[in-house]
């Protein structure tokens, strides 16, 4: 969202708002000294485990980790914008503000389109009800989706064409603006897409309505099963994810959410009363996506059907998921079913019990990439290997490694086991020195970075000396710090935090704040400076050392040496200073 909100306005709220009272708003508070504590509401609570910090106005969770401002609480217990909870806060201090009006001319252009899509989910749900909408009930009645959720999901009947567009142009909805928002054909036309169709609306990230999924309600296989809403202005399959604007909080809270492959299957995890399902909207998993799911910091149960096509479709997701750090299992499917053929088939228990039938990645290749490869092939049957050990030398941790070699083995008669000990026979010993120093790196980033956040000197000096930090999350956060000093040369943490859009930097700011007393210290600045020019003249002699193991010509291992030397010197230089 491209909001934003007056500096003047944001420092006025921030001044009103005591956190206490705000939290106070929502949760019981105990006293504990000068600080105020609670059971978490972003976790399964049962000690209280968040501290509300008076001086400093942040809350943080000692175990689920969560923490922040006022605005942040409020942005994350009511599951809005950081902008809309900001609004949120000022309604409660007596000082309203208006976002709409200081929103981008692009959101309030999108609004049309939402508002259509607003106002034909209204129209398909009302013509549900009507005796036009008679089969329609009848399905949802044979699938056993109830009121609630219709109510919840927003679903609909789409009747006659003629009908949905009397009722749009009623409305004096331009076509085109109705082509835009993905619901006629063509400007010239008449013809609205869905027609005689259970409608189900699709949402964005933030929960405006982008687009719909139609499924005929006739059994005839001459007429497409489902229709969804083409590629628009504001729908892009591949950046979306069904149901995910409602799982958000609630994923974190379980630490859970299953991805499935359609609405429908969503809709038969909460017909078995398991509300944190979303589905990509078919197989074809995209990076986009999975930035979403990453977002969610929750663990996802891979959900796809049985069949050929879902198999491959977890294959792809499983590749995509790793390579992004993604944490996942797989839910072993021994059926050829959907969800809602498994729900209809077996009963809600038998899809409840799934989600404690999982298996991981490497465990799904050994049966998936039997149907890939002909084992009784030599050349196939040696892929077969050589892929699945590919995934267990990344990716499987030590003490797995044994047991899936032996059953590569037992599977194909190929033995991996000396690769595995060859491996760990080149991998550099890590000396103890060498172990404190990276921790000491570590600590010596964040508190530069927390005397940056307070200090302007400490910001240039760290930027003129080092320039960057080796930490990817401090590294970010530095820079919204230098952007902000350059703007209004100083740094006002209300204002940093409104601006921070990454959830890790975010997090990285409010432990900062937490643990450490953000003022200048000249000597313990010094001293971490020191620290991190030690440490990364540690990693170009660790670079050398690999060099010059994998040379053979001595000349070129001597002049290797050489260079070497000279940091080694550079280190004990710095070494005496900080003597």
């Amino acid at each position: 969202m491209l909001s934003w909100i007056k500096e003047e306005d944001l420092k006025e709220v921030r001044s009103r708002a005591d956190i206490v009272d705000i939290i106070g708003h929502y949760l019981p508070l105990e006293k504990k000294g000068k600080d105020y504590r609670c059971l978490c509401p972003f976790h399964d609570d049962h000690d209280p485990s968040m501290t509300i910090n008076t001086q400093k106005q942040i809350f943080k969770c000692f175990v689920c980790g969560q923490g922040g401002n006022v605005f942040t609480f409020v942005q994350k217990i009511e599951n809005i914008s950081y902008f809309e909870a900001v609004s949120k806060v000022a309604t409660m201090v007596g000082y309203p503000i208006n976002i709409q009006r200081q929103t981008s001319v692009k959101i309030d252009e999108n609004q049309k389109y939402y508002d259509i899509l607003n106002t034909f989910i209204q129209f398909t749900q009302y013509e549900l009800n009507t005796n036009e909408g008679t089969q329609c009930q009848l399905y949802l009645k044979k699938r056993n989706i109830d009121s609630t959720i219709q109510k919840k999901f927003e679903i609909g009947y789409a009747p006659d064409v003629n009908i949905s567009y009397k009722f749009l142009k009623a409305k004096q909805y331009s076509n085109q603006d109705l082509v835009t928002s993905g619901l006629l054909y063509e400007a010239d036309s008449t013809r609205v897409l869905f027609s005689n169709r259970l409608m189900i609306p699709i949402h964005d990230e933030n929960g405006n309505p982008v687009g719909f999924t139609a499924r005929r309600l006739e059994e005839d296989d001459m007429i497409p099963k489902y229709i969804n809403t083409p590629q628009t202005k504001i729908y892009e399959k591949g950046n979306l994810i069904f149901n995910y604007h409602r799982v958000k909080q609630s994923a974190r809270k379980m630490n859970r959410c299953i991805l499935v492959e359609g609405a429908m299957d969503v809709l038969a995890y909460e017909k078995a009363g398991i509300h944190e399902a979303l589905a990509c909207l078919g197989t074809a998993i995209t990076q986009t996506q999975i930035r979403l799911l990453k977002r969610l910091q929750a663990e996802i149960y891979v959900g796809y059907d049985g069949d050929t096509a879902g198999l491959n479709a977890t294959y792809k997701f499983g590749q995509m998921a790793l390579e992004n750090g993604l944490k996942f299992q797989i839910i072993k499917n021994k059926t050829k079913l959907d969800p809602d053929e498994i729900l209809e088939t077996y009963g809600k228990e038998e899809l409840k019990s799934q989600l404690s039938n999982t298996i991981s990645f490497i465990d799904f290749l050994f049966d998936y990439l039997k149907t890939v490869y002909v084992l009784n092939n030599y050349e196939d049957k040696k892929k077969y290997a050589q892929e699945i050990y590919s995934y267990v030398s990344k990716y499987s941790e030590e003490y797995e490694k044994a047991l899936y070699i032996k059953k590569i083995q037992t599977i194909t008669g190929f033995d991996f086991t000396y690769s595995n000990q060859n491996i760990n026979k080149n991998r550099t010993i890590v000396p103890l020195y060498f172990n404190e120093l990276k921790s000491g790196r570590v600590s010596a980033e964040k508190s530069i970075l927390a005397m940056i956040l307070s200090s302007k000197k400490a910001a240039e000096q760290f930027k003129n000396e080092i320039g960057f930090f080796q930490d990817p999350v401090c590294d970010q956060l530095s820079l919204y710090c230098y952007d902000l000093y350059r703007q209004l040369n100083t740094i006002d943490m209300d204002l940093l935090l409104s601006k921070i859009e990454e959830e890790d930097v975010r997090n990285l700011c409010i432990d900062l704040m937490s643990e450490f007393d953000l003022t200048y210290n000249e000597s313990l600045f010094y001293d971490s400076m020191l620290k991190i020019k030690e440490c990364a003249l540690q990693d170009q002699i660790d670079l050398l050392n690999n060099q010059i193991a994998k040379l053979s010509n001595p000349l070129e291992k001597a002049k290797m040496a050489m260079k070497k030397n000279e940091l080694i010197t550079q280190k004990i230089e710095l070494r005496r200073k900080d003597g």
